[in-house]
Formats: C-alpha cells, sequence, structure tokens
C-alpha cells in the first residue's frame, strides 16, 4: 500500500499532495505545510471518497480503477484490495502483532482510514462541500464497519514499530499524525510531557528518513526549522534542508539562486556553510540509499 475551495477544502488538497511526493518532477523544493495536527486529514480522506453514493454496501464501497483512490490520515493512497478496511486488518494482525514490519505498516495504513469518520465539519465550511464530505463520510464508515476505537488508536503502536525498524515512510508519517495520532493544538499544549516527547521522536525519525534520501523528509525539516513550533527556527537548517531536498529529487540551483531563495536571514558566510552543508546531507545521504 502504500490532492478556490472553501479553508476546509484547501487543506483538503495539500494534504492530498502527501501521496504524491515521490512523483514530484520539481527541481527545486516544493513549499510542503507542515500539519498543526488538527484533524485537519480527514478533510484530505473525504474529499477523496465523495463519489460514492450513500448508502452503499461494503463490497461496492472497495476501490476500483474507476472510483477516487482512499487516502489515509498521513495522506497517502491506500488499496485494501476490494476488502473492508476489518477484513484487510485480520489478514495482517496475527503476522503484524508478532513484528512482522511489512505487515505493521499496512495494518497502521488500512486503520488509518478509520480515525477520521466522525469529524466535525468547520462551521465555515460552504454548503456544497459539506454536501460532498457526508458523502465522502458515508462511504468511508461503511469501509470501517467492524474496526473499534481501539484498533483505529492501536495503529500507533504499528506505526511506531515500522517507524523504530526505520521505515523511512513510516519515521514521515509519525511526524504527519501527530501526537497519538490525535487532534492536538501544538502551541497550546506545548508544555505536556506527550507533545514533547512526541516533538523529539518525530524530528528524529525525520533526520532518520532523510539520511535514507527521503525528500519529502528532508522537506519537512526544512519547514520545522523555518516555522519554529516544533524546534528553535534555524535559517541556516531551513537552507541547508531545503537545498538537500531539492538535490534528493535531482534538482539543483547554483549558490547565487539558492542565496535568492533561503537566504535573506542569513549572511554571505552562513549561507556558504548553509550551501555546504545541504550539499553533503543530500549526497550523502543518497549515496547511501543507492547501495
Amino acid at each position: 500500500m502504500d490532492q478556490r475551495l472553501s479553508p476546509w477544502l484547501i487543506v483538503a488538497g495539500a494534504l492530498a499532495c502527501v501521496a504524491a511526493y515521490c512523483l514530484w518532477p520539481h527541481d527545486e523544493p516544493a513549499a510542503v505545510p507542515v500539519p498543526e495536527h488538527t484533524a485537519v486529514a480527514a478533510a484530505s480522506v473525504l474529499s477523496r471518497l465523495a463519489a460514492m453514493p450513500v448508502g452503499a454496501s461494503i463490497a461496492s464501497a472497495a476501490v476500483t480503477a474507476s472510483e477516487p483512490p482512499l487516502v489515509g490520515r498521513n495522506g497517502r493512497i491506500v488499496d485494501l484490495g476490494g476488502l473492508s478496511v476489518a477484513q484487510y486488518v485480520a489478514q495482517r494482525e496475527g503476522a503484524a502483532r508478532l513484528g512482522n514490519i511489512k505487515a505493521a505498516y499496512e495494518v497502521y495504513q488500512a486503520e488509518s482510514l478509520c480515525a477520521n469518520t466522525d469529524e466535525p465539519l468547520p462551521e465555515t465550511t460552504e454548503s456544497p462541500d459539506r454536501e460532498q464530505i457526508a458523502r465522502a463520510q458515508a462511504r468511508q464508515r461503511a469501509l470501517c464497519i467492524n474496526i473499534s476505537p481501539s484498533q483505529v488508536q492501536e495503529r500507533m503502536r504499528y506505526l511506531k514499530l515500522a517507524a523504530d525498524a526505520g521505515n523511512a515512510d513510516a519515521q514521515v508519517d509519525y511526524f504527519m499524525e501527530g501526537p497519538g495520532g490525535k487532534p492536538v493544538d501544538l502551541a497550546a499544549n506545548a508544555d505536556e510531557p506527550a507533545v514533547k516527547q512526541w516533538k523529539q521522536d518525530a524530528m528524529g525519525y525525520l533526520r532518520t528518513a532523510g539520511a535514507q534520501c527521503n525528500a519529502y523528509a528532508l522537506s519537512l525539516l526544512s519547514n520545522a526549522y523555518d516555522m519554529g513550533s516544533m524546534v528553535e527556527r534555524d535559517p541556516g537548517l531551513v537552507m541547508a534542508y531545503g537545498i538537500a531536498a531539492a538535490r534528493a529529487r535531482g534538482g539543483d540551483k547554483t549558490p547565487e539562486q539558492w542565496k535568492r531563495q533561503f537566504g535573506d536571514d542569513l549572511n554571505e558566510a552562513d549561507a556558504a556553510a548553509a550551501l555546504k552543508l545541504g550539499t553533503q546531507l543530500a549526497d550523502g545521504a543518497c549515496r547511501s540509499a543507492q547501495k
């Protein structure tokens, strides 16, 4: 297993792009939004599901070539192979519980479809958008029949198992899920021990994924150091990770072009150091990944 509307659906489109990040042909770092972890991923899922009529059966809810793909809370496309989520999970959960990393990540992916089935819509959502998302919720709930709340929350254990085993996709997803995989206002809960631990773990996972030449992880690191909500703002690392992300995708620019893109807050010496670090980060990671 392995995109002008209301603000709610604008966010949906941004998160849907996650599913296709590895296909981006950009020669420069993409502007990757760092999620605020307030369950906005629900819109990404629901906008993909709106094509199916309310009340359809689980069998007809399965993804086919003519239907929009299902998108999990992490923004990735999920292929259930014509099964309900419960059926799909039942085929893999035994192996996942025994530590099979591939099965664990697949169980996580499937259960992530059920994480936002009842997410309330913002009051500002326009009527046509609300109707579309309501239909999508109905389809998603149909696929999630017989999946319990405990199973939905257990997905995070399987996700961490895969992330700890070095699965770069899982490491990125851990960041995208937010603390405990639940809606959390990071600013309001900055002093919570669980939030602090998640920040530490999530940034560590992104660095590990970036060291595997994962361009999306490198972009997220650049944005994290730019926003300053995960870690202290560092313009040098914004530039270094932005350059590394572009080089991981096969793109490059002259030093002057990089300076114009990232160097507003850097003097010449710091910009040169960031350029050198970004090149080293990408070249080292991508050479290692090719071995």
